[in-house]
């Protein structure tokens, strides 16, 4: 019985404490959601065990209902969630990556989900030019979120299926430009 004892009292630390993470990652990453979205959103990210089975190859998902409304909660990969978290929690120089970058970009597209723009391109070109207020959110520098939008705006229309970008709409002046009176575009 001790030797049981001595095996699921780590373990159950060990899932308690990495339990604790991710709602403290959730809640921090449906802080920066819900301003985006500005309503009050909430974020999933998957737990242990569901990292192990995890075979999405989506970086993030909101659902729909029938009628056309978002649901209250944004899903997000383990992958989307981790590099948003290691962001998050770094001290100092953030680590800054393109994977990084995907995860902020995903964490504003899936934001404007949340505030209930169904199109694909649309919502896209929206988070990148919200990309900068994600990374700032949590904690980035300056440097970071120029960064990160840029990289969002360069990459977009390589690295994403044809109907999530649009760049007759999605440009400094286009239809879909949120601050068509900024001169710094995508911000």
């Amino acid at each position: 019985m001790r030797w049981l004892a001595i095996v699921l009292v780590p373990v159950a630390l060990l899932w308690g404490w990495q339990s604790l993470r991710l709602h403290q990652n959730e809640d921090r990453l449906a802080l920066v959601a819900g301003a985006v979205s500005q309503r009050e959103v909430g974020i999933s990210c998957p737990g242990f065990w569901t990292r192990l089975v995890e075979i999405t190859p989506n970086a993030g998902w909101v659902d729909f209902g029938a009628d056309g409304k978002p649901g209250d909660h944004a899903n997000l990969s383990s992958k989307t969630c981790e590099h948003l978290e290691r962001f998050a929690r770094s001290d100092g120089e953030k680590p800054f990556d393109e994977a990084t970058a995907m995860a902020l970009v995903t964490l504003a597209h899936e934001s404007f989900h949340l505030a209930g723009i169904f199109n694909e391109a649309q919502t896209q070109c929206y988070a990148v030019q919200m990309t900068e207020l994600v990374t700032l959110r949590l904690g980035g520098s300056l440097a970071n979120a120029r960064a990160s939008a840029l990289w969002a705006v360069a990459s977009a229309p390589e690295v994403l299926p044809s109907e999530y970008w649009d760049a007759g709409h999605c440009r400094d002046g286009g239809t879909w430009d949120l601050r068509p009176r900024s001169p710094a575009w995508p911000s």
